[in-house]
């Protein structure tokens, strides 16, 4: 199979498991990536290149973090075991470890002060639609108009960690956020999607990082504070009777 039929082939694979659009695009990125550095078809690399690829490369060359290496060597494997459909030694390519440690959070003065070096209001809202409920990126940039649900005051999350629908909370000030952004940008997508690039299509995970790097850099502030530690405080407490109420409705199906 040439590397074009397994980025054919692979784009099948991923529709028929339902991965979402930035999932797919990420994956197909990713593998790109994989066939540009080996530049030969895939089904020849060996498992001792794949090894260098990962460590020698990505870790100690690039100086990726052990989370992006792990994330490479995930589309390795979709790559071969879905994709060409061969057995690899996994033992031969382990995953990093995570590490378990408390994550950094800001003091209401630095948050302040990222909030206001977002000078693009579209991602400002992204931000501050992480902080205040609690969305994964994946979950922000995917949101479309009719998971926005003004009257019960609540956001409707499709497709959450592990494929799971949820609902979540929906404070008032960033109601009147996405009520700005929207009379701002007026986003108009075959599907709904409401956060859009210049192309009118939907936003990338990536893309988004990127401007969270770039404000982050221009309020100055340590680079160990990423995008996920946004939505820290409502994981560990922030409003969380609030989003009990909003499981109960839920699942007494009001």
């Amino acid at each position: 199979m040439t590397n074009e039929q397994i980025i054919s082939k692979m784009k099948e694979d991923m529709k028929m498991r339902g991965f979402s659009h930035w999932t797919e695009e990420s994956y197909l990125g990713k593998t790109k990536d994989i066939i540009k550095y080996f530049r030969k078809p895939l089904e020849e690399v060996t498992i001792e290149e794949l090894r260098n690829f990962l460590l020698k490369y990505l870790r100690e060359e690039r100086k990726l973090s052990e989370r992006s290496v792990n994330y490479y060597n995930s589309v390795i494997r979709f790559i071969y075991e879905v994709t060409l459909d061969k057995l690899i030694n996994k033992k031969q390519l382990p995953m990093y470890r995570k590490r378990r440690k408390m994550k950094d959070v800001l003091t209401k003065e630095e948050l302040s002060t990222f909030f206001n070096a977002c000078e693009n209001y579209m991602y400002k809202t992204i931000f501050m639609m992480i902080y205040g409920s609690g969305l994964r990126v994946s979950e922000a940039v995917n949101l479309k108009i009719g998971d926005i649900d003004s009257g019960k005051m609540r956001i409707f999350v499709r497709g959450g960690k592990g494929g799971k629908d949820r609902y979540t909370v929906l404070p008032q000030t960033r109601l009147e956020m996405l009520r700005k952004y929207y009379k701002m940008y007026k986003p108009k997508h075959p599907e709904g999607y409401l956060f859009l690039n210049r192309e009118g299509n939907p936003l990338t995970i990536e893309r988004t990082r990127v401007f969270f790097r770039r404000y982050r850099k221009k309020a100055k502030i340590d680079d160990k504070f990423v995008i996920h530690s946004l939505r820290h405080r409502i994981r560990h407490g922030f409003n969380r009777k609030r989003i009990k109420y909003i499981r109960s409705k839920r699942t007494n199906g009001t």
